[in-house]
């Protein structure tokens, strides 16, 4: 990619440089943007964006958090809480590894970023006994009241689960209001969970798609940086790739906090 940077912006171009390098090319090289907006049919009016993250704490959250930091944005991340329920474990590698977890939840709070229960496990909740239900419900509740940073608490129910079938199924929405949380669900997905989509830039297609094309959506986008199949494993090749997706996503949309896209929530 050649640059052309004139006089007048020539040190302004290499402080951005070193404070932010990814945000320096974009600002400098502003014909990108465009061919980016043509790609995915984009307005050039921008959307309003919010990151969400799933099925964590993963061992490449930390990574996550390094991105989101340097890049000034502030996620959503819904923490499964028996990820950091550290008592569950003896002393041993899997100890130590959920209070690497826990460390990381605790960073995720301290740098800003909003949290909520992702449940206590990745149960089809609808599936569940009315017992069951509750359990899961308040034993996450439990372990991740402390780190809460909104009023009402937000949940997200995995796989959406009780929340896009709520009227079949109304007892699921039923407890997490009795529990005293608010349902976030999403705009946008970006599949990232699916292998298939794992390769070259599908992910963010998937998502630039969503968000431009036809009437185009804002709002809430939903990553994964845990694998709620695995202990410790997170997502990997999102991990990798978040960085180098930011600044296309730049092209279309801000990224705003969560309360600018949920009204119904309020930082505690």
């Amino acid at each position: 990619m050649k640059i052309k940077v004139h006089p007048p912006t020539y040190s302004l171009f290499f402080i951005l440089l070193l404070v932010n390098p990814l945000m320096a090319f974009q600002v400098f090289a502003g014909e990108n943007c465009n061919a980016v907006r043509a790609q995915y049919q984009c307005p050039v009016k921008k959307h309003r964006l919010h990151l969400s993250f799933d099925d964590g704490v993963g061992s490449v959250t930390p990574k996550i958090l390094d991105v989101l930091k340097r890049e000034n944005i502030k996620a959503t991340f819904l923490i499964l809480g028996n990820k950091v329920d550290c008592k569950q474990y003896k002393p041993g590698k899997s100890l130590e590894l959920c209070k690497q977890r826990f460390n990381t939840l605790k960073r995720i709070k301290s740098e800003g970023h909003d949290i909520g229960s992702h449940s206590y496990q990745h149960y089809h909740h609808s599936k569940l006994s009315l017992a069951e239900l509750n359990k899961t419900i308040l034993d996450s509740k439990k372990i991740l009241e402390p780190f809460f940073t909104t009023q009402p608490p937000v949940f997200r129910l995995p796989y959406g689960d009780g929340w896009f079938n709520q009227k079949d199924q109304p007892q699921v929405m039923e407890a997490l209001k009795k529990a005293g949380f608010e349902h976030l669900g999403w705009e946008m997905t970006a599949y990232d969970w699916n292998e298939k989509y794992q390769h070259g830039d599908q992910i963010l297609d998937n998502v630039m798609g969503q968000m431009c094309k036809g009437r185009g959506r804002d709002g809430v986008v939903l990553f994964h940086d845990g694998v709620f199949e695995n202990e410790h494993e997170g997502r990997v090749f999102t991990a990798n790739n978040l960085a180098r997706w930011i600044p296309k996503l730049r092209c279309a949309a801000d990224f705003v906090p969560l309360t600018d896209v949920k009204k119904n929530f309020k930082k505690r």
